[in-house]
């Protein structure tokens, strides 16, 4: 199955509600930023679109983004002789590692939860064939 691009859809809803190609487009890149900007804010590990699907925050994006600020703020700290304008990226940058600190913590508990429910259902299917 090939997806189909934003243009080709924006073409399509434009045609079939009579509007500007222009006008359909414009809303739908503000709703995709909407979007974009839920998932990069992340407070949830996923972002449910009716008709598109679900959009996932991928593990390893995080982890490759939690080292590089890490490694920022090991440059900043290291510094001989810092300036104000490295106190307030120190201060960015130890916000944004909490945030995708927090954001790791959350997708591991989704993902031990999610083994405990399996390891649920299994002794409960387990249970059942003993007792038959």
């Amino acid at each position: 199955m090939r997806p189909i691009k934003r243009k080709q859809i924006s073409e399509k809803v434009a045609e079939k509600l009579k509007l500007s190609a222009e006008i359909v487009d414009e809303v739908m890149s503000c709703y995709f930023r909407a979007v974009q900007k839920k998932l990069s804010a992340l407070e949830h590990n996923r972002v449910s679109v009716d008709g598109l699907g679900t959009f996932f925050i991928k593990r390893r994006k995080l982890d490759q983004k939690l080292t590089k600020y890490k490694d920022a703020l090991l440059r900043y700290e290291t510094k001989s002789n810092p300036d104000m304008s490295d106190y307030s990226s120190i201060r960015d940058i130890k916000f944004e590692i909490e945030k995708f600190e927090k954001a790791i913590s959350k997708m591991d508990c989704e993902a031990d939860r999610k083994v405990s429910k399996q390891q649920d259902i299994q002794d409960y299917k387990t249970k059942n064939d003993e007792s038959n």
